[in-house]
């Protein structure tokens, strides 16, 4: 078991935060775009993307928690590190709501949740609730943003940045105490891999040519 006594403090400061600004109240006559969060292969980067057809709130929210967890399954590394990655990223008070606010009580501390199926869950149901009420995608291509961070990051290959991060979110989840010395589990440790490991792992298909595609 690896132990680590370092002080977790709010940096590093990545490009993911924003400042907090004021909520503005607008009036729509129409329905919000139905969108949702999905692996996009082509640019292999997660993205928030308008849904073919129409689906309940509750079938958005699944399949884009899904879609995260497929999108971090790619790697190497435990997709439970991978997302206290992100909340390590996303839970800070200069963060755009629902997750920043004031440093005495910012959004992210409404989380009650005891696992990380839950921690997951928060993250994707605030923003598009975020979304939902005020028509803005700021939250959503902001946990967007800092899940495709967190596989960067883990790609980029420094430990101390993501085991930095990850306990910075595990410890403002309230999964583990503040000031204590962390073990962390096996199962949590870091993995060191490279982008052209993950495209190895995944299975390549190669389009069968039609007849009026077959090369003459």
């Amino acid at each position: 078991m690896a132990t680590t006594n370092h002080p977790i403090s709010d940096s590093p400061k990545l490009s993911t935060s924003s400042a907090v600004k004021p909520d503005r109240f607008i009036i729509y006559t129409s329905p919000p775009s139905a969108l949702r969060l999905s692996h996009d292969i082509p640019s292999d980067s997660l993205t928030a993307s308008i849904c073919e057809s129409e689906k309940t709130r509750a079938s958005i929210i699944k399949s884009s928690t899904s879609a995260i967890r497929s999108f971090f399954s790619i790697s190497k590394a435990s997709p439970n590190r991978l997302i206290y990655v992100t909340a390590g990223l996303a839970f800070d008070a200069a963060s755009p709501k629902p997750f920043g606010g004031p440093k005495a009580h910012p959004g992210y501390a409404e989380f009650e949740g005891t696992t990380v199926a839950s921690l997951l869950h928060y993250l994707v149901e605030a923003s598009f609730k975020r979304y939902w009420a005020y028509r803005g995608r700021e939250a959503l291509d902001f946990v967007v943003g800092c899940v495709n961070q967190a596989r960067e990051l883990q790609y980029a290959g420094n430990a101390d940045i993501l085991n930095e991060l990850m306990l910075k979110g595990m410890k403002k989840a309230g999964h583990i105490p503040w000031n204590a010395l962390v073990t962390i589990p096996e199962a949590l440790r870091h993995r060191q891999e490279t982008r052209s490991d993950a495209a190895i792992s995944e299975v390549q298909f190669t389009p069968r040519l039609g007849p009026a595609n077959k090369p003459v």
